[in-house]
């Protein structure tokens, strides 16, 4: 104990190091970066591959295909999925849990090689794919802009201007605009007129080439100086492009206005949509550089925008959709309130067991830890945010047992008549080992959470750090500061003052009494303790099982789907009229509707759809977050019957990924007819039980397909080729691209549309006339038939394998766990054929991959800690003691759970694993007394009864402090589930610490009662 001398006698050095422990605390808190969460790596990339043209199932044979092959020879991969629609390949890849946020940049360039390594490999009119390796990347300040009066082109001209703004505020790393519309130049011509001028598509797309390309003129040589040439001719404006000369293949000369309409337009269908309150929209998400501020950020941000809005044009409004920095402020400032709680209440604890100046003095222990834990988070680069300060709050109780213990041993010393010096180094010494041990025994408990791959080990990640920093740190304080304030602080008692008995009086002897009691009858005592740990176990089925728990915000979130095939205008009118009812329900305060696809990642969690014409999202801001429950309860039961004809998704905020549906009974196989048959049964067994909610497959509904088949005879004799055929269909809706618009920096593409057409069946598509520059020709004249027929609009894959899921949501006041218990047996029974396999997708397999992911490193944690005890002890039976004890610890959480009404889930059981700690280290310090005392000659039954009666004192303070320090947390709603554990856990295990610990020491000694 030479260090802990060395501060006892070095005032002025202890002195100075704790105040660069309080000054640097401070410092630290006001420099480190503040955020909402722990921030966590989402290990997924999407490759976007257009093929124009293509069906789903020939996307995803002629490029997904071709594309997966390639992706799978990456050793990180974990598995791939894929969402084949017409025209576009998107595969999501998801890459092993076990790689770390600081390899993924590296992989992602891998990746990118496997990609283009195939580019070749794809048909003609493929690609080029797209890696978006920022799938995860969070731009969490989100503000919308409306323009009364203005069009999406001037919006989002307005957007880029605040956007080049905002690039220039410290910390903004990145900004993406959505819901822009692209805009288009249509030429609307006749058939009629294409054929009788003898002009063809390819005409107007070489003049537009010729005219627009940017030409180098070079320059001219004039004396010492070279003067540049500067082409001209572009389109500068709309009437550059009427004015447009046409030369037809017979020679004459059209200009384009005298035989099209020209207009501006957007792009028909759009590819998404966005309004806040009914009113069109675009969005702007920002997001945070990684070691930035985002509370600073966002405040800086919200002054820029603050002095850009008073010069905006008339009509333009700015809107905060979603601001991650006042969330951060406002979650971090209700858990640094919380802390101070806890801190009064730990010290108030303690000024009521060991008087004022005892009281402080331990205390003032845990200043020191939080403080010096601080600077480490710091130099690590460990934010304040939910799980870092939960993490102190956690720890709170647990910092002060060191001290604790330290101190009154030293005190009890003191009261034996020894010197203050003497009784300082005697408790230290005896004290430091056992207590050291317990403490690396505490932090291994989390040491399964900490290296479990899975995302929720990465989003506890600093939780299980701050935890062990601070335990740590208790221990060195507790040998060091400590030590120093008793010998500077506390006056050592008068040999009048001296005690006789240290440990008498009436609740003394009492316990004494019961002490003995129950070391005489400790075989009935474990007996009852096997059987209320049985009871226990049985009563977990009446705890409800949510693996994550849901944050409480003052928004939410709905999904809606409309019937696959509906067109993208008809998702937003619905969305709207959805947004309009919620907008008129008195806890409302805002309602922004995004169509086609989701938003920016403004959330962490927030779950990708899309691109898909049939899917829209609500974003509901609450006034308060109170308001927001009681509204999201009322929607879940009441807006389907509302609105019928769409599937809605209430969502809640939480604090890992959503899913697209709870529960997933996935089929792969290679027939899609026979995986729709066995996810039809499937679904059938999801409908019969009451507590399911919008059974459904994944795949959604067939769809009508219009196919003209061609006639090469026929078409052939006309001179009209396949190609023509098909881009005449085109320029019916959507328009055949001709020609490119340079406006500044944004290319627009030039769109030939046919005028005077009203197509909405097969009848008039068939009368609709064909052109090839020459003649025109009805489009039933140049084919075989014009067929109907259904197709799935999606074709999904899993692992190159056809994939079809069986889905469905839960009722409300119901669990995934309780629901997929219930279908579970009779969808694994089904019979499926040969080459067809089946597995439990969603939650189900993200809950199962979490629960594996700890376990990998439960059984080196738990071998550490019986190496330790063993280690310790110097023999088994102490180690099997404080091992067969941690068992019943799940007795208090049962109770804890039932009485309080938390679900039970990940969060609980990272509870469970740091009240091990806990218990271990009350329970080593208990049987280190006891070979203490029996070492010094006393009789093993007294010895456990006095050693258990001399711990009495700190077990309690430990255990009331710890308790009554986690009270603040149980009024979290992601945080409730673990406080109650450690509460209700510790409160039971207390008494395991005082009286089963002492019943099995006797049990394994066989000690003789009295």
């Amino acid at each position: 104990m030479k260090f802990v001398k060395y501060f006892l006698q070095k005032r002025s050095v202890t002195i100075l190091l704790l105040l660069l422990v309080l000054g640097g605390g401070l410092l630290s808190y006001v420099k480190m970066g503040k955020l909402e969460d722990a921030p966590f790596t989402i290990k997924q990339a999407l490759v976007l591959t257009p093929y124009p043209g293509a069906s789903p199932s020939e996307v995803q044979s002629q490029v997904t295909d071709v594309l997966e092959e390639s992706i799978q020879s990456l050793g990180e991969l974990y598995y791939l999925k894929t969402e084949n629609r017409a025209g576009l390949s998107k595969i999501t890849v998801y890459v092993k849990k076990e790689i770390r946020a600081d390899e993924m940049q590296q992989l992602w360039d891998k990746l990118r090689r496997k990609v283009n390594d195939v580019q070749s490999k794809l048909p003609a009119g493929a690609g080029p794919s797209v890696v978006n390796d920022d799938f995860g990347d969070v731009l969490g300040v989100f503000y919308g802009l409306t323009g009364e009066g203005h069009s999406y082109r001037e919006l989002e001209d307005q957007a880029k201007l605040i956007k080049n703004e905002l690039l220039k505020v410290k910390d903004v790393a990145k900004i993406e605009i959505y819901g822009v519309q692209s805009p288009t130049i249509d030429v609307v011509l006749s058939p009629s007129v294409m054929a009788r001028s003898g002009i063809t598509t390819a005409d107007i797309s070489r003049a537009f080439d010729a005219q627009n390309r940017v030409v180098d003129a070079g320059g001219i040589d004039a004396g010492v100086n070279r003067i540049r040439i500067e082409s001209t001719g572009n389109f500068y404006s709309l009437d550059d492009i009427q004015n447009l000369t046409i030369v037809s293949r017979t020679g004459e000369h059209f200009r384009l206005a005298d035989i099209a309409e020209i207009k501006e337009s957007y792009q028909i269908p759009p590819a998404n949509k966005m309004r806040i309150d009914g009113k069109p929209a675009v969005g702007i998400a920002i997001s945070t550089v990684p070691t930035g501020n985002v509370v600073d950020m966002a405040d800086a941000v919200k002054k820029e925008i603050g002095q850009f809005s008073e010069t905006m044009p008339e009509g333009f409004e700015l809107q905060t959709i979603y601001d991650q920095g006042y969330e951060s402020a406002v979650a971090n400032q209700g858990f640094i309130l919380n802390l101070v709680v806890s801190v009064v209440t730990v010290v108030a604890i303690l000024l009521f067991f060991i008087g004022f100046k005892n009281g402080v003095l331990v205390g003032s222990g845990l200043v020191f830890s939080i403080f010096a834990t601080l600077i480490v988070m710091l130099i690590q680069g460990i934010a304040l945010q939910r799980m870092s300060l939960a993490a102190i709050i956690i720890a709170m109780g647990m910092l002060v047992d060191n001290a604790i213990v330290v101190s009154d041993s030293a005190l009890v010393n003191m009261q034996r008549g020894m010197r203050k010096r003497v009784a300082i180094m005697r408790a230290c010494s005896s004290t430091a080992l056992p207590l050291l041990a317990a403490t690396i025994i505490a932090i291994l408990t989390f040491l399964p959470i900490y290296y479990s791959p899975h995302i929720t080990g990465e989003l506890l990640s600093s939780l299980v750090v701050v935890i062990g920093v601070s335990l740590m740190f208790s221990w060195v304080f507790a040998l060091t500061q400590t030590p120093f304030f008793i010998q500077e602080f506390v006056r050592r008692p008068r040999p009048d003052e001296l005690k006789a008995a240290l440990f008498a009086g009436k609740y003394y002897d009492k316990f004494r009494s019961a002490l003995g009691w129950v070391i005489n009858h400790r075989y009935a005592t474990v007996g009852c303790m096997v059987v209320m740990l049985v009871l226990a176990a049985w009563s977990f089925k009446f705890i409800p099982k949510v693996f994550v728990p849901a944050l409480d915000k003052q928004y939410f979130t709905l999904d809606m789907w409309l019937p696959e095939g509906t067109r993208i205008e008809e998702t937003d009118k619905m969305a709207m009229e959805m947004a309009d009812f919620i907008r008129g329900q008195e806890e409302t305060e805002m309602v922004s509707t995004y169509a086609g696809r989701t938003p920016p990642r403004y959330y962490l969690s927030n779950v990708s759809f899309g691109p898909q014409s049939n899917y829209a999202q609500i974003l509901v801001k609450c006034k308060t977050s109170k308001l927001s429950r009681q509204l999201h309860a009322r929607l879940q039961d009441s807006i389907s019957i509302k609105f019928p004809e769409p599937l809605i998704k209430v969502n809640k905020f939480e604090l890992s990924p959503l899913t697209e549906a709870v529960i997933e009974a996935r089929f792969l196989g290679p027939d899609p007819a026979v995986l729709d048959s066995l996810v039809g049964q499937a679904i059938e067994v999801m409908r019969r039980n009451p507590k399911v909610a919008d059974a459904r497959n994944e795949w959604g509904n067939m769809s009508m397909v219009i196919r003209p088949v061609y006639d090469p005879v026929k078409a052939g004799a006309l001179g009209i080729t396949k190609a023509s055929m098909m881009e005449s269909v085109k320029s019916i809706n959507d328009g055949l691209p001709v020609g490119i618009y340079r406006d500044d920096e944004k290319k627009v593409p030039v769109l030939l549309k046919s005028g005077n057409v009203d197509i909405t069946d097969v009848g008039s598509l068939g009368d609709f006339s064909i052109w090839n520059g020459e003649r025109s020709a009805p489009l039933s004249q140049v084919t075989e038939r014009i067929e109907t027929t259904w197709e799935f609009p999606q074709v999904r894959t899993y692992n190159r394998q056809l994939s079809m899921a069986a889905m469905c949501g839960v009722k409300p006041g119901h669990t995934m766990a309780e629901v997929h218990g219930e279908i579970r047996q009779e969808i694994e029974n089904m019979q499926l054929p040969e080459g067809y396999t089946f597995f439990w997708d969603a939650q189900y397999k993200d809950q199962g991959e979490a629960m594996q992911a700890i376990a990998k490193y439960f059984p080196l944690a738990f071998l550490a800690l019986v190496v330790i005890l063993v280690a310790l002890f110097g023999n088994f039976r102490e180690p099997v003691i404080i091992i067969c004890i941690l068992p019943l610890s799940l007795i208090g959480i049962a109770v804890g759970m039932l009485l309080t009404g938390f679900d039970f889930g990940f969060f609980p059981i990272a509870g469970w694993l740091g009240l091990l700690g806990m218990i271990i280290k009350n329970v080593i310090v208990l049987i280190d007394e006891i070979n203490v005392q029996h070492r010094s000659g006393i009789d093993l039954y007294t010895s456990i009864v006095e050693a258990t009666v001399s711990r009495t004192r700190p077990v309690l303070m430990a255990a009331t402090t710890t308790i009554f320090g986690m009270v603040p947390l149980l009024f979290d709603v992601a945080f409730g589930g673990m406080a109650a554990t450690i509460i209700f856990g510790l409160t039971f295990a207390t008494g395991l610490t005082l009286f089963v610990t002492p019943a099995l020491y006797s049990m394994f000694y066989k000690v003789k009662g009295k």
